[in-house]
């Protein structure tokens, strides 16, 4: 094994790895609604000592990477896979212990979490170390009442007692109460070692599947066209000039008086 690297001046030493251990677990949740009937999953819970996590149901299957950020979610039935980042959280403030099938608390959430020791036990014949963590409730504030509905029940604070096993830090039993019921974990079959590498490996013969991408973001509107100019009106035309009306006909010279003929000469008789 590779010798650990020196811890840098001024920054708190790397948590020590857990130890790698192998479990089979059953879940028994009961919702808070009346007439609720438990329902128990069945699943598989391995870690190795690079922190890797894999839980193992029926059909599904999910392996966590938290050195990487991310977790894949497998579909044995499709044979597909989907990968997915896991949200950002302060890791000095979340529990030392994960509960298999509750997602991490938001980061919002942690700084109100309360831890309480219950101190060291028996389960089922494994030395365990038992701690209490209670989150208030976080709500929106409620709508304002209406006429003839009923109040709004308050919610209720989610309270987790966890029990581990002091030797291979594995939950060995677990219960989380709330307003949405409870859920009780108990894992068996505890057993120390390595998982094979192949456990956190995605079989060669499934496919990588994606989340549906968000729709496509309308381009924003362009520019409006500037309106068209109206047309430059025309000069009127020149009206043509009037013709001059015609000059009025010279009078006619008058006529020259007829000249008399000139009287005949008389005549003589003899």
């Amino acid at each position: 094994m590779a010798p650990t690297p020196p811890t840098p001046p001024g920054l708190p030493p790397p948590p020590k790895p857990l130890p790698a251990a192998c479990a089979n677990c059953i879940a028994t949740l009961t919702l808070a609604a009346a007439g609720s009937v438990p329902a128990q999953i069945a699943y598989k819970l391995a870690r190795s000592i690079s922190g890797a996590i894999r839980i193992d149901y029926a059909v599904t299957s999910v392996i966590i990477n938290p050195a990487l950020g991310t977790a894949l979610l497998l579909d044995h039935v499709k044979k597909e896979v989907l990968q997915i980042l896991l949200p950002a959280v302060a890791a000095a403030a979340i529990p030392a212990v994960a509960i298999p099938g509750m997602p991490p608390p938001p980061a919002a959430a942690v700084a109100a979490l309360a831890a309480i020791d219950l101190g060291i036990k028996i389960v089922q014949g494994i030395e365990v170390q038992g701690k209490r963590y209670t989150l208030p409730p976080i709500a929106p504030p409620p709508p304002p009442p209406l006429p003839g509905m009923p109040a709004v029940v308050a919610a209720l604070p989610m309270i987790a007692e966890v029990w581990v096993s002091t030797k291979l830090l594995m939950p060995v039993l677990s219960r989380i109460t709330g307003s949405f019921g409870q859920q009780m974990c108990h894992c068996t079959n505890t057993v120390p070692g390595e998982p094979p590498p192949t456990a956190f490996q995605v079989p060669a013969d499934y496919k990588q599947i994606g989340v549906p991408p968000p729709p496509a973001v309308p381009p924003p509107p362009g520019a409006p066209a500037p309106p068209a100019m109206p047309p430059i009106p025309r000069s009127p035309a020149v009206p043509a000039a009037p013709a001059m009306p015609g000059a009025p006909a010279p009078p006619a010279a008058p006529a020259a008086p007829a000249i008399p003929a000139a009287p005949k000469p008389p005549k003589f008789s003899f």
